[in-house]
This record gives C-alpha cells, structure tokens and sequence, in this order.
C-alpha cells in the first residue's frame, strides 16, 4: 500500500485485480471517461465523443447459481379492470390477488439494473456516428446479455460504423472470431468498416505485457489516431486508489491463472513491495 503518494499500477498493462467484482463496474466507467478524456481533444473540433448509456436487469442468482441479465420492457401495459379506483393523491389501488390453493410461494431472486457506458465518436459535420468504443463487461460475456450484445455488435459490423471491442476481463465466454488466434488473457478488436472484405485487427496480450496502443478508425478521409489505452489504465489506477481497495497478499480474482503466471505475478508483487518476502 502506498500513502502520501500517487498509486502507481504495479503490473505493466492490465491489472487482473481490478477484474473483481465489487471494483469492476467503478472500473469500466472510468476507463470509458478516460477514453472519452483521452479522445476528445485530441479529435476536436472535427469530431466530438460521447457517452452513451445501456441498461439491462440482472438477475441473480439463478437456479444454477449464475448471472443473467434481462431487457427492460419498452412498456408495462397495466388492464384497465384491474382499477378499483384512485386514492387521494391520484394514486391507483389494486386489489390484493389471491393465490391459488394448488400455488405454492416462493421468493423472487434479487434483481440489480446495470448501466453500462460505451463511447460514439460522431462527425460534427453531419453527425454521422464514424465509431463505437465498446467496454466489455461481465454481463456482455453471459447469456442474455452476451445475445444481445452479439446483435447490436453485428448491427455494427453490417454498417458504415467502425467498431471498437476492447475485452479487459478474463473471465466469460470470448467474442467469436474466425482465424489463428493467440490464448492470451485480453483482446482488442478493431474492424474498419471501409474494410470490403469482413476483416479486423485483433491485439491479444497478457498480464505480463503492456495494453498495445491500437489505431481507431475515423471518417474515410481521414488518418486514424492512435489511442494509448495503457496509459488510459493507469491513470484511472491512480485516481480511484485503487492500492487501497486491493489485498495484493491473494490470488486475483477467478479464472485461477496458470502455474507460470501466478509465480511471476508473486515475484512481481514482492519486488514491488506489495507482497511480504518469500518463507
């Protein structure tokens, strides 16, 4: 733990503890900020960034015990006999249903709403949104939000849009992908939609190396930029403290790493400072 100084990422790109799941959602707004902070000047006045919103309900558990995220109805539709009249206040009041004497109770499982960010790079002239920046979460890699997040992706990909998939978290199913593919822990994909041919560049890299800058597309007269999301990282590392919500003495968080890269996640701690010395 640091005190009285700037918290530095101790690892050289992406830090696996900030995959857990109680830091993960403070996380992926943040870097979608920084992205946005990065990009910005950097594209203006021709372009500007925004953030847009996603909300899904989750809920959980389920009967197996995992996570699953549900659409929010475009529209509750309420039957108009189920009126008994209004309260003072304009408030309506619904009968009490009874229940059946072949039902039987059960309690419903939590419910939690999810907001999830992702950026929109438009053209200021003519507003043509030239780029997506996605941030996969949890919820993108599992079952109904995997679904539905597969659709818009490929909405994407069968527009004039580019679009930007950066996967930060090892846990989950991957994004299909067509081609020799490296086991790596993280992934970002970049399809250029000028591309004729259905074809990205996919940056895949571990823990142990740094986040590689990648190149994000813009309007078809123009250069891409290169974007420096490793140090986008780092920088929401420091500003959340996160050396103060992490227990570096314990493993990160599951998938358990392989025997090779939890020893020389060990060492690395240890050298810096973060783990006690070896028995």
């Amino acid at each position: 733990m640091t005190t009285g100084t700037t918290p530095t990422n101790p690892f050289p790109g992406m830090n696996p503890y900030l995959e857990q799941r109680g830091l993960w959602p403070g996380v992926h707004n943040s870097i979608i900020v920084g992205l946005r902070n990065f990009l910005s000047p950097r594209l203006r006045p021709e372009y500007s960034v925004s953030m847009q919103e996603r909300v899904q309900i989750s809920a959980e558990p389920e009967t197996n015990g995992s996570a699953g995220a549900f659409r929010i109805p475009d529209a509750i539709v309420l039957s108009a006999g189920a009126r008994t009249g209004a309260m003072p206040g304009g408030e309506l009041r619904f009968p009490m249903p009874e229940r059946s004497k072949d039902a039987v109770a059960v309690q419903l499982p939590p419910t939690e709403l999810l907001r999830e960010y992702y950026l929109e790079v438009r053209r200021v002239d003519g507003r043509e949104v030239v780029a997506v920046i996605e941030l996969l979460s949890p919820s993108n890699k599992s079952r109904d939000g995997r679904r539905e997040y597969l659709a818009k992706r490929a909405a994407t990909l069968y527009s004039s849009t580019h679009l930007v998939e950066i996967d930060l978290l090892r846990a989950g199913a991957r994004m299909p992908v067509i081609g020799n593919v490296p086991d790596t822990h993280y992934r970002i994909l970049v399809a250029n939609a000028r591309r004729a041919e259905p074809i990205a560049d996919l940056y895949a890299f571990g823990i142990r190396q740094p986040i590689p800058d990648f190149v994000l597309p813009l309007a078809q007269d123009a250069e891409g930029i290169a974007v420096n999301l490793n140090a986008v990282v780092g920088q929401v590392y420091a500003d959340g403290s996160y050396d103060l919500e992490i227990d570096y003495g314990s493993d990160p968080p599951e998938p358990p790493l392989s025997d090779d890269d939890r020893g020389w996640v060990d060492a690395l701690l240890r050298e810096r400072g973060l783990r006690g010395a070896a028995d």
